[in-house]
């Protein structure tokens, strides 16, 4: 698919704050130049986002609100092809894991008929080019939205972390832990602490989930657990073992 892209058109009036938008167009001008790609920017006009879905604001994601935002977007892209003299467009919005696939590719095809420049159909999302993608992501350290970009999205967002964190720190307090904080970016384990996480050590762990676990041999003998990713039920979490405790 790469090789077909010539041009990137950067068009997103709906992302907020400003200083979101600058940070994503300075990570898709990272990457149209390591590619060599043509970059057609256009203004940052928040306005023109807020008076399209006005009335729609607090329907949440994947309404109706949401349907005039793609909607927007690929009109402006096709009708930004069409004025380059241009024969087809075709948007990363369906590499998001938080919008239907095929309602994108829908309206694409709605846009198509309305301005008559070909709309391809994408599937960003699906298929092994989508974890090579996660993988060239991390490895390059290119920087990942954890939001869809519209204030809403973001309130929407840490409204569901607030209700999660609190969950999970009810989980932790029937087991009797106050003191340990939630999605920490790393939480160890070794058979001194051992007893806090004794009661139900998966669902302790489901509950603080840590963004990476480090434990020793006792723990991991103790529980069958391997270096890298270990799956607790519908959960996964990524391990490392403790080197010097075998």
């Amino acid at each position: 698919m790469k090789e077909k892209i010539k041009y990137i058109y950067f068009y997103n009036p709906n992302i907020h704050p400003k200083s979101e938008y600058e940070k994503r167009l300075n990570e898709v001008l990272k990457l149209a130049k390591r590619w060599n790609l043509k970059i057609i920017e256009s203004k940052y006009e928040p306005e023109v986002y807020f008076r399209y879905i006005k009335g729609l604001e607090n329907l949440g994601i994947n309404s109706p609100r949401c349907d005039k935002c793609i909607y927007l977007l690929l009109k402006n892209t096709a009708i930004t092809a069409k004025i380059n003299n241009f024969n087809s467009f075709a948007t990363t919005l369906t590499s998001s894991p938080r919008k239907v696939l095929e309602k994108i590719n829908k309206i694409g095809k709605i846009v198509e008929q309305e301005v008559n420049v070909k709309y391809i159909e994408t599937y960003f999302r699906k298929g092994k080019e989508y974890q090579e993608a996660l993988k060239f992501i991390k490895e390059q350290n290119i920087y990942r939205q954890a939001y869809c970009g519209c204030i809403f999205s973001k309130i929407e967002l840490e409204n569901k972390r607030k209700e999660k964190i609190e969950k999970s720190k009810k989980i932790l307090k029937e087991y009797g832990i106050t003191n340990i904080p939630v999605f920490p970016e790393k939480l160890v384990i070794t058979k001194e602490n051992f007893e806090i996480f004794s009661k139900n050590f998966i669902e302790i762990i489901k509950a603080i989930q840590p963004k990476i676990l480090y434990v020793d041999y006792f723990v991991k003998d103790k529980y069958n657990l391997k270096e890298g990713w270990n799956k607790f039920g519908n959960y996964n979490q990524k391990i490392q073992i403790l080197k010097g405790n075998g």
